[in-house]
């Protein structure tokens, strides 16, 4: 899987991957010094597009290759230092250490016909179900990333030994390189039309952690392995006629053209970029490289991956088409079928046409796994020209989102964010859980820090506000961010260098920051152009240690509508979405925890107030409990560090008024996130 890690090491080793013959033209893209390049690349012909095939090869030489304007740094290059995320993280690091290696072996070694004691695990990984195999490759991605973000090398230890094991169980399936946790007649099936699990999906899950284990933890057995799936994956689909092929593409395979042209590029074999083309679905690729948006009714989940390989083939390839087909994707599902938080999907599906979101306020609405894999598209496609919506999207997503999965005492993640009024949320039962967002939600919280900051030759981003350090090496910069965000309302940024080093700092102006402002070791910058909302402060100069940066970025309450019922809104401050505190009424205690996504909904329903206040001047009638402190420049730490940003409606609740905290605050409760607003003449 493409991490910022690998990103980074394949531009800076210069990799290049010769295409001849039937291979596509391959090689790693330049770092742009500035963003003219990329700017020129973008401005390309009107393609005749009746015919598209993305997945047929490029002659040699005739496509220009992408520069990038911005890539992001190493996990261990970030420190973060913020506590809630280290909680988070140490929560997930203590899991994952928990997590018994024979128990996640047992399929692949029964499948092998090696000896296993061990006790099965349940749901997803049980020796039946079609998904088995797949939690063993988010575990060994979730601990390679660990392991890059905080250096435990129990880590190590642990995804090192698991790799020599499963090395085992290939060796004894043969020759040809098959590994997995169920046996290859089930390909037979799924190649015939015949009903067959999500057989691909699962290899991917496997393949992409095995590549996480060789990059982060430069562990050769790991590469062996994998090469070995890859030549098998290339004799089984390359016997297989086009259009068998692709009917094969019918049944999720997850980002199996994404792990091959990761794969090609690491190995500088053009092989594996062939198979991945094999892997690039006509259906759904075609259209959205035409601009046209054929996702209504279709799994959302199943799609996005093969959107994330498509960016990553026109790296690879410099093909205008996936690019084209990656932007639209993520336009239509971000802005357009996405929920305040940054979510998609209602019952895991994209059920209703873009900008149809009234009827999808359900409580099987969120798919976690959705955002996970939004949020990895989103940072490449950040990488290509560092637009600033990209990062105003991943901080709605992972503030909204995925801060507001995991269960403060344990750490435990839940598969369904739902968006029913008065529901609450239903977390998995600790070594119980193995569905795919058990398995998305150990890697979340492994490499919390990618999309913190991004950098190129002579410009470094800073687009999240947490507390963090990053260690830009080539510089001989430390970047310092000190910041309570987002109880304080804005970030410090502190320099530490040996000698002064030039190179232009940008810091995000946040969509929803009006009125935002920067000093420099105290003095107020005068940019070029006013700090407009979603936009960068960009300082050029030549940094010296111990220079300041203060950024000022004001929050206020503000709504968000559904796009087709002005008369449902969420309720906003700042970037934090706002959920209503609902109390426990009717709540089942023992419905907070579950080992099966399907009791994830189901809620007995409650009364839920709606609100009767004028939209159009929100502090009117919300009244703050607790606000962001508004630090000035200069100042101490203030009594409020601890402070929670906690509102209340003042006789604007019908029939009572209702506490407001940050969704990702809101846990063990009901809460209603979008609210019915009665007209002026009712209020």
């Amino acid at each position: 899987m493409i991490r910022r890690d690998f990103l980074r090491r394949v531009l800076y080793s210069g990799t290049a991957l010769a295409a001849t013959g039937a291979a596509a033209r391959a090689i790693t893209p330049r770092i742009g010094q500035d963003a003219t390049p990329v700017l020129d690349l973008f401005k390309v012909d009107p393609l005749n597009l009746t015919d598209v095939n993305l997945t047929g090869t490029d002659p040699p030489g005739t496509q220009s290759l992408p520069t990038f304007t911005a890539i992001p740094f190493r996990l261990e290059d970030v420190r973060i230092l913020d506590p809630d995320l280290l909680r988070m993280r140490e929560q997930t690091l203590d899991y994952l250490l928990a997590l018994d290696s024979d128990r996640l072996l047992h399929n692949f070694r029964v499948n092998a016909k090696l000896p296993s004691s061990a006790e099965p695990l349940y749901n997803r990984e049980s020796p039946t179900n079609g998904w088995r195999g797949h939690y063993v490759g988010h575990f060994l991605s979730a601990c390679s990333q660990m392991y890059a973000s905080t250096g435990d090398v129990r880590l190590k230890a642990k995804a090192g030994a698991m790799v020599s094991e499963l090395a085992k169980c290939q060796a004894q399936l043969g020759d040809m390189g098959y590994l997995s946790a169920f046996p290859e007649s089930g390909f037979d099936d799924l190649e015939q039309g015949r009903p067959a699990a999500v057989l691909w999906y699962a290899l991917h899950k496997i393949m992409a952690g095995l590549l996480d284990v060789h990059e982060h933890m430069q562990n050769p057995q790991a590469l062996q392995v994998l090469e070995g799936m890859a030549a098998w994956t290339d004799w089984r689909t390359g016997r297989l006629p086009e259009e068998q092929m692709q009917r094969t593409l019918q049944i999720e395979f997850g980002g199996m053209n994404e792990v091959l042209a990761n794969l090609s590029a690491v190995t500088t074999n053009p092989r594996y970029l062939v198979v991945a083309k094999r892997f690039d679905h006509h259906a759904v690729l075609d259209p959205a490289a035409q601009g046209r948006d054929t996702l209504t009714t279709l799994h959302a989940n199943t799609q996005i991956p093969k959107f994330i390989g498509a960016a990553r083939e026109f790296e690879l390839t410099g093909n205008p088409r996936y690019r084209d087909a990656a932007q639209f994707f993520w336009q239509q599902v971000a802005l357009h079928r996405s929920y305040v938080t940054g979510g998609n999907s209602a019952s895991e599906h994209f059920r209703t046409p873009p900008d149809v979101l009234a009827s999808e306020l359900t409580d099987l609405s969120q798919e976690t796994c959705n955002t996970y894999n939004m949020l990895k598209l989103t940072r490449q496609l950040f990488t290509w020209r560092a637009e600033p919506q990209y990062a105003d999207y991943y901080e709605r997503a992972f503030l909204n989102h995925i801060l507001a999965t995991p269960n403060p005492a344990d750490g435990s993640p839940l598969y369904y964010l739902g968006m029913q009024p008065g529901q609450w949320k239903v977390h998995f039962v600790p070594h119980e859980g193995f569905f795919c967002c058990c398995g998305t939600g150990l890697e979340n919280f492994s490499k919390l820090s990618e999309g913190f900051y991004f950098h190129n030759e002579h410009s470094l981003w800073v687009n999240l506000f947490f507390a963090s350090e990053v260690n830009w090496r080539e510089k001989g910069v430390i970047l310092r961010q000190e910041t309570r965000f987002p109880e304080e309302a804005g970030t410090r940024l502190l320099m530490q260098t040996k000698s002064p080093a030039r190179f232009t700092l940008n810091v995000r102006i946040p969509y929803w920051a009006e009125g935002a402002s920067v000093t420099l070791n105290g003095k107020p910058f005068e940019p070029e152009q006013k700090l407009e909302p979603s936009s960068y402060a960009k300082i050029d100069r030549t940094w010296k240690n111990g220079d300041r940066v203060d950024v000022k970025l004001p929050m206020r309450l503000h709504l968000q509508p559904i796009p087709d019922d002005p008369t449902l809104a969420a309720i906003m401050y700042g970037p934090l979405v706002l959920a209503g505190e609902l109390g426990t009424e009717n709540l089942d205690p023992k419905r907070i925890y579950s080992d099966d996504k399907f009791l994830h909904g189901g809620f007995p329903a409650i009364p839920v107030p709606e609100l009767a206040g004028d939209r159009n001047a929100l502090d009117k009638w919300i009244q703050t409990v607790s606000a962001p402190v508004d630090k000035a420049v200069g100042q101490k730490a203030v009594s409020q560090k601890n402070a929670a940003l906690t509102f209340r409606t003042v006789n604007a609740g019908r029939p009572q008024d209702v506490t407001l905290r940050p969704f990702n605050r809101v846990f063990n409760q009901r809460y209603c996130v979008y609210w019915k607003f009665r007209p002026a003449v009712e209020a």
